[in-house]
């Protein structure tokens, strides 16, 4: 024990260890908050990260089409959260330019179409001569030219209706109908038929049909009234689409996908329903297969298949499946281009779709069939049987895994495509309208929507005319029981 210079015990230290422990204890505070604060840093890193990773999809993303994944000097777009913009490039399609050059092929004989017996002749007797300055009146010969215009603006017609008004025997109050008098509204069934053809074929807003009516019918309306022709024309279509859905209903064969549709600033989605004859679409804000349910019964047939894409909602849905071999065999493309392992894995995907689709064009019969498909069962439980290092690629194949009792229904079932292509075109035509209208208003807005688009599409798969048909709905039928002369129109 140390002691002063006058002998009395020391005390410099114990002053000494009570200050180590202070500063120690100091430290050891310092670090405790150094740690607090580094561990919310790493998550505030790693919440962007993830946000970044979610950006770079637009980018890096088998399902992105190359309009959406941007560029030098041009950021990708954004529709809105959760869109899935897949049916954007599945398939082919009519309208799309083709990699031929355009224009009749080489050897293969031109043809002008003929014009037409003109209406009126116009004949011009005087011409310029430039050289001399001079006007001759005195031609030798006349070549023709025929002309195809319209007027400006274009003519219409106003007809009133006197309707006889009586009272039968019976008591009750009877007003005459003719089938060109709509029983709502000033504006006639062609009017009614072109302006809801020019919203729902033309992809037209209401503001510019409301101009175009200005412009070339100099008879300005309103988009309101716009909107409100369209109402009338979808409310005389309703039992037509109430029966398209019946009959997707009893079909053996369904194909069915969905996408995003905002409907007064909150997200919706649009379904689509495909068959060999009918196209059905409706608007739901689920996504789930309550939505299925309601369109296609609580129970469909056991023997029917549905052909769609990954969506959990199909298989909670039905049983027998067609899983879409274009989204797989796109998926296998892309994570083959990043990763060198699943190289082989994306060929033998692509090898084996080809024989299947070629084995299919030879129409074996059943049992051919069934063996082929073992076969393929067996090939795509021995690609995912394997084990890979990258995630991307365990992805892959855990894909493949998920949907092995749905990717070969097509081999055993002749009348089902491998692909999901039928419903990703129909649905092109709801994605480029969602770009153009913007999205809808109110469950009115959706009630049109989804009946005219419906019937339109139907028609056109059905090689009818919409605009026919359409006049044939809205111009109506008479009873055969009314005679000819009722219908004496007074001039």
């Amino acid at each position: 024990m140390l002691s002063g210079r006058d002998g009395s015990p020391g005390t410099k230290v114990p002053a000494i260890r009570s200050a180590g422990r202070t500063i120690y204890r100091q430290r050891n505070l310092a670090l405790l908050a150094e740690n607090a604060f580094l561990r919310q840093q790493n998550a505030e890193l790693n919440e962007r990260i993830e946000e970044l990773e979610t950006r770079l999809k637009q980018y890096e993303n088998a399902h992105t089409p190359s309009s959406k994944q941007g560029g030098a000097g041009q950021p990708p777009q954004n529709d809105g959260p959760d869109q899935d913009d897949a049916n954007d490039e599945a398939g082919g399609d009519s309208d799309a330019a083709s990699d031929s050059s355009p224009g009749r092929n080489p050897g293969h004989d031109g043809t002008t179409q003929p014009p037409p017996d003109p209406d009126r002749t116009v004949r011009v007797g005087e011409a310029y001569c430039p050289n001399c300055d001079r006007v001759l009146t005195d031609p030798d010969e006349y070549v023709s030219r025929v002309i195809i215009d319209i007027p400006l603006p274009i003519p219409t017609e106003v007809t009133k209706y006197e309707l006889g008004k009586q009272e039968c025997s019976c008591g009750n109050e009877v007003v005459a109908d003719h089938p060109d008098c709509p029983a709502t509204g000033r504006f006639g069934p062609r009017l009614l038929a072109q302006t809801a053809l020019l919203r729902y074929h033309g992809r037209l807003p209401h503001r510019k049909q409301a101009e175009l009516f200005d412009w070339q019918l100099d008879h300005p309306v309103s988009p309101a009234t716009i909107y409100n022709m369209t109402k009338r024309v979808a409310d005389q279509l309703r039992p037509a689409y109430e029966a398209v859905k019946d009959s997707v209903r009893e079909s053996g064969v369904i194909y069915c996908d969905e996408t995003g549709f905002p409907v007064d600033g909150d997200q919706h989605w649009v379904w689509t329903f495909v068959t060999d004859e009918d196209v059905f679409y409706t608007i739901d804000e689920s996504r789930g297969s309550q939505v299925l349910e309601d369109v296609l019964g609580d129970e469909l047939a056991e023997d029917a298949t549905l052909s769609c894409d990954g969506w959990s909602a199909y298989p909670s849905y039905h049983g027998k499946l067609q899983r879409c071999w274009a989204h797989l065999l796109r998926e296998a493309t892309y994570v083959a281009e990043r990763h060198e392992e699943a190289e082989s894995i994306s060929e033998v995907l692509h090898d084996l779709h080809d024989d299947l689709t070629a084995f299919d064009e030879e129409d074996p019969p059943a049992s051919a069939r069934e063996r082929r498909r073992a076969q393929a069962a067996l090939c795509l439980e021995e690609l995912v049987r394997a084990d890979y290092e990258a995630k991307e690629v365990t992805q892959l194949t855990e894909k493949i895994r998920n949907g092995l009792g749905c990717w070969l229904t097509f081999v055993t079932e002749p009348e089902v495509d491998s692909t999901n292509n039928r419903a990703e075109r129909a649905l092109r035509e709801q994605v480029v309208m969602r770009k153009v209208f913007g999205g809808l208003r109110s469950e009115a807005g959706v009630r049109i929507h989804e009946t005219l688009s419906t019937m339109v599409a139907t028609w056109e798969r059905r090689g009818l005319d919409p605009p026919d048909q359409l006049m044939s709905v809205l111009g109506g039928e008479r009873p055969d029981s009314q005679a000819e002369a009722s219908t004496t129109e007074l001039r």
